[in-house]
């Protein structure tokens, strides 16, 4: 599977959205090069129907990866982000149902699917679905805490990983 990135929207304040040219650091992150900005980054990896997957560092290191949730705590309007300096650009779209219950907003349940972003220091973010889809809310995207899987395996039983940028 090779997946293909349109033009990045980013937003860089309330309601100041524009198409940019992305920073070398971000383009680095949305082309994944094979080797981990830092030793405190892991793979983002898009799986074909959608799920956001990240890999779990072990020592030694195996291929085991975590499906990301979205972070309990207070959702985050992208203005806001934007107004502290954060730039975030869009690398995927994610299907709720196939990222694990843990830490899923519990809001009407209608949105199937959310957009994943990338921020410009390797954060991954998630709109968080609201009733009011005006909000334009995110929240950090972290390892669920369930088992890992090997992504070898996973493959085996007819997964497709694309990776798609760096988590810090």
């Amino acid at each position: 599977m090779t997946t293909e990135f349109p033009a990045v929207d980013a937003v860089r304040g309330p309601g100041q959205r524009q198409e940019v040219r992305l920073p070398d650091r971000v383009r680095a992150c949305v082309t994944a090069p094979e080797t981990a900005p830092t030793d405190a980054h892991a793979a983002v990896w898009l799986e074909e129907d959608g799920g956001v997957w990240a890999d779990y560092p072990t020592v030694p290191p195996d291929d085991h990866v975590l499906p990301l949730v979205w972070a309990e705590g207070r959702p985050v309007s992208r203005g806001e982000l934007g107004a502290r300096g954060c730039v975030l650009s869009r690398i995927a779209v994610c299907r709720t149902e196939l990222v694990s219950t843990f830490g899923m907003p519990q809001v009407n349940g209608s949105a199937q699917y959310a957009c994943v972003w990338l921020d410009n220091e390797g954060g991954v973010w998630a709109d968080y679905p609201t009733a009011d889809p005006t909000e334009d809310l995110v929240l950090p995207l972290v390892w669920a805490r369930e088992q890992t899987d090997s992504r070898s395996e996973l493959a085996e039983r007819g997964y497709v990983f694309t990776r798609i940028g760096w988590s810090l």
